[in-house]
């Protein structure tokens, strides 16, 4: 039995919900827990606005409309947008912001945005599979095995039947960057031990910055970054520079982009694996109990540089200009994303911006782990998950939703 779609009436509420829910995260995340208390009254008071707005948005762009749409995920994204933009709007005009934070509408839109998606994402998701085996108990004898990748159920299993694929295309990038070279992957290595050297002369002794392993901090978030934006920036031609691939070879096409993502990964493990323990040693860091966690954020950020290179491979595919774009907005990226600055030295009143950057919540968690050496935070936690589970949801659904125009695009 398919699953049924939420009835229109079913959605709303749903969608009614999480936008009160959201809206009470927002604060959440705009104020410590010692503060957020004395702004309960704004939470009330807006939280009726910014449930209409967005529903309303919702119901103009015809988020709810019956009938199949392939647009579904712009109008789910222009309808909470406009609708927090106009309850904003509203709010201002009547209440004013005396007590009520104009961030935490950002930080509303942009969590309600990855929730209303996230739950029809796995809704349609879920259609498809279902869809898939009614399909094959229709009596067909003939099954084409790839074609599982094109359900988030079924990726898991394809990725370990096509495994050895998914392994030979690391290996092959791996070595391809390395052919020829007497001294091997040493050469990744000498990067960011040439860059500590840099950047200790640079901030200790010419910008005569004091803070007590800076370099240590900066590094950190360098190499996050570095895997983060190697990830991205490859992935926007997994698909158009594998033409003859896709031509010859039958297989799930989404393994392009995830094979360049485990290929920066590998780098990044190799690089930490050295570059960790000597930082440690070199400035006298001690073991700490909250560095334990650092599998779980790296596993939150694989998955969240997985969704964004599936969402590039696809877009780059229709449109090329976006890997032009891509470099603009990385350069903008870095310098939203507490890297070189720490977030605690940011203002109060931009620290939840900064914190909302994409690849912000994983470089806290790890300056946490093993700077300060404590536990993340509630918001760090938040906004990580959210990223994760977010782009990994969006990014199957985009390119699984146009995988099979790919081949007339390469």
């Amino acid at each position: 039995m398919l699953p049924r779609r939420p009835g229109r009436s079913m959605s709303i509420v749903l969608d009614g919900l999480l936008a009160a829910t959201v809206n009470l995260a927002a604060y959440w995340l705009r104020f410590r827990s010692d503060r957020v208390v004395a702004f309960f009254p704004g939470v009330w008071s807006t939280t009726p606005f910014l449930v209409a707005g967005q529903l309303a948005g919702l119901v103009i762009a015809g988020a709810y409309d019956p009938r199949p749409r392939l647009d579904w995920l712009f109008r789910v994204i222009v309808g909470i947008v406009a609708g927090t933009a106009v309850a904003a709007g509203v709010v201002g005009l009547t209440l004013g912001f005396d007590g009520v934070s104009r961030s935490a509408f950002v930080a509303d839109a942009i969590f309600m945005t990855i929730g209303a998606i996230g739950w029809r994402g796995v809704w349609v998701l879920r259609l498809r599979a279902q869809l898939r085996s009614a399909f094959r108990s229709s009596g067909d004898d003939l099954i084409d095995h790839a074609t599982e990748l094109t359900t988030l159920r079924g990726m898991g299993s394809s990725l370990y039947r096509y495994r050895e694929l998914l392994r030979n295309l690391v290996l092959k990038d791996l070595k391809l960057k390395y052919r020829g070279s007497v001294f091997g992957f040493m050469w990744s290595l000498a990067n960011p031990l040439l860059m500590v050297v840099v950047y200790t002369v640079a901030f200790r002794f010419i910008l005569q910055v004091r803070s007590a392993g800076f370099v240590f901090y900066l590094m950190l978030g360098m190499l996050s970054w570095t895997f983060f934006a190697n990830s991205a920036t490859m992935s926007t031609g997994a698909v158009i520079d594998n033409a003859g691939l896709l031509k010859s070879v039958r297989f799930p096409r989404a393994i392009l982009p995830i094979a360049t993502v485990l290929f920066n990964l590998a780098q990044y493990l190799l690089t930490v694996s050295v570059f960790l323990p000597a930082m440690m040693l070199w400035y006298s860091v001690p073991l700490a109990a909250p560095m334990l966690l650092f599998p779980v954020f790296l596993a939150l950020q694989v998955f969240f540089t997985i969704g964004v290179a599936l969402l590039l491979a696809t877009g780059t595919t229709f449109f090329r200009d976006i890997r032009h774009l891509l470099e603009v907005g990385l350069s903008v990226m870095f310098w939203l994303t507490p890297i070189v600055y720490e977030l605690r030295n940011v203002p109060e009143r931009l620290q939840l911006f900064i914190l909302l950057g994409p690849v912000s919540p994983f470089v806290v968690a790890y300056h946490q782990l093993f700077v300060y050496r404590e536990w993340p935070s509630g918001d760090v936690w938040l906004a990580a998950v959210s990223y994760a589970l977010g782009a990994f949801v969006v990014g199957a659904i985009v390119f699984l939703g146009f995988e099979d125009q790919l081949m007339e695009q390469v």
